[in-house]
């Protein structure tokens, strides 16, 4: 067996005196071969990143705890192998990629794990050539990395991961900023991948572009392997068996939508918007309406300047000059949409600065403002509840997306930005999400959802603007 887990039991301490807290995992026992993949899945928090963690000795190596079993990994025991040989037996694409990156650029990040393990130079080329191909970052090759958008940073992470050339593979949530031709390129990489014998384990909301691919599936809850599938077993689930387990749809989404909002609807209003980065224009929209009272879903491709004209909507870009950017008719210079407006960010965790989950909702608010925020329903409507004390940086993924957007219920502000807000949760978590952008747009607010994420858009948007359509830059 590549990968052995046995008796394994696991707890996260925390603070100078090591104290245990209840989150971790509880008698997990799992094997898997090369050349076949496992699907880990379950509600956000259920242990499904720290299991991954587990097969790459950032447990306990680096989140420190208390474990308990075996783990081997090609034929290594990783929890007493030093974290610098890591590579020797797995490469992982994490939940955020920009938090393993090394290096400022994309060649040099892709040629990093090669060069610390004294691999030569030619060889190494040749592995960068060869996963940027298969991954196709050719075009990225070159860039800096703070350039680029989260799904080219997950494809470039991929890459580095592929470049390895290690025996496991594992990923978290690789499919999460993705845009649904990107899903069908990862669906390929990891068929390939497979194919050549890698081992691989994927944690995963989105499961069903694994369907053809999955040898075993794992279901976690609260820290146990509750439910154990053959891959053909979990995909014939009946659809009440897969909502019963919180899990997202197993077959694809339809890609129904609904349509472009109309046009001179009050709201925010876009004309003449022009944005350059670098000497590079990305964005040349003539006109754009995005109408108050509603939610209306942003697509396109990654890197297409989608999160680029959030930030200008909300004040932290500004367009060139000639252009107007305008709330119910009056045009707002940049400090003025900022003042207006709530952007729940890709990386959420730049945005959690408070020690406890409960501080975070009323973090910057005046003492009056306080006393009217009811945190406890907030955070009850989010499946927070019971956390109100935890440092919001120990969260899960999905946890921490949450609470900002948590936070952002808490502001009165006429425009709602999300990018991406359900990139990390599962099926029960982007209904409490859609509804609480429902709620937002009852409100009166202006509610912009950036997403690839089509479920959420058949749950919620009452309009999509596809930015390639107005954008002329992308005819051009």
């Amino acid at each position: 067996m590549t990968i052995s887990v046995a008796d394994v039991h696991f707890r996260y301490t925390f603070g100078t005196n090591g104290e245990l807290t209840e989150h971790g995992l509880s008698d997990i026992t799992f094997s898997a071969e090369a050349g076949t993949l496992t699907v880990l899945c379950g509600a956000s928090g259920s242990g499904k990143t720290t299991g991954l963690r587990l097969l790459n000795g950032l447990v306990p190596n680096f989140h420190p705890g208390t474990l308990t079993g075996t783990v081997t990994v090609a034929g290594t025991d990783v929890p007493n192998q030093p974290l610098h040989d890591a590579l020797l037996t797995s490469a992982t694409v994490f939940q955020n990629p920009r938090t393993q990156f090394f290096t400022d650029e994309v060649t040099s990040e892709l040629a990093f794990g090669n060069e610390n393990l004294g691999i030569p130079a030619e060889d190494t080329i040749a592995r960068i050539r060869a996963a940027a191909k298969e991954t196709n970052t050719e075009h990225l090759i070159g860039r800096k990395l703070n350039e680029l958008s989260g799904g080219q940073t997950q494809r470039v992470a991929c890459a580095a991961a592929i470049a390895s050339q290690a025996p496991v593979l594992l990923f978290d949530e690789p499919s999460s900023n993705l845009s649904p031709d990107a899903i069908d390129d990862l669906h390929d990489i990891l068929a390939h991948q497979k194919a050549a014998g890698r081992t691989i384990v994927v944690a995963e909301h989105r499961l069903y572009f694994l369907r053809d691919l999955a040898d075993q599936v794992l279901y976690f809850r609260d820290g146990r392997l509750a439910h154990r599938f053959t891959g053909e077993e979990f995909f014939a689930l009946s659809d009440a068996q897969r909502r019963e387990l919180g899990l997202r749809r197993i077959t694809p989404p339809e890609g129904t939508h609904p349509p472009a909002p109309p046009k001179g609807s009050a709201g925010l209003q876009l004309e003449n918007i022009r944005f350059s980065y670098l000497s590079k224009q990305i964005l040349d929209i003539p006109e754009a309406s995005f109408p108050a009272g509603a939610i209306t879903a942003l697509t396109g491709p990654n890197g297409c300047g989608k999160t680029t004209l959030a930030r200008l909507l909300c004040g932290l870009s500004s367009p060139a000059r000639g252009g107007t950017i305008s709330i119910n008719g009056t045009p707002m210079r940049s400090a003025a949409r900022t003042k207006a407006s709530y952007i729940v960010m890709q990386d959420v965790s730049r945005q959690l600065f408070a020690e406890a989950v409960e501080d975070e909702i009323t973090l910057g608010h005046t003492a009056s403002e306080r006393e009217a925020i009811d945190v406890s329903t907030l955070l009850a409507q989010l499946d927070l509840d019971g956390l109100e004390d935890r440092h919001p940086q120990s969260l899960s993924g999905g946890q921490r997306q949450r609470l900002v957007i948590a936070s952002a219920m808490a502001q009165n502000k006429q425009v709602h930005i999300l990018d991406e807000p359900t990139s990390g949760v599962g099926q029960a978590h982007l209904v409490a999400i859609a509804e609480r952008m429902r709620q937002l747009a009852d409100a009166g607010a202006v509610v912009i959802v950036i997403t690839h994420d089509e479920e959420l858009i058949e749950e919620c948007a009452d309009y999509v603007v596809h930015l390639p359509d107005i954008n002329r830059k992308t005819h051009g």
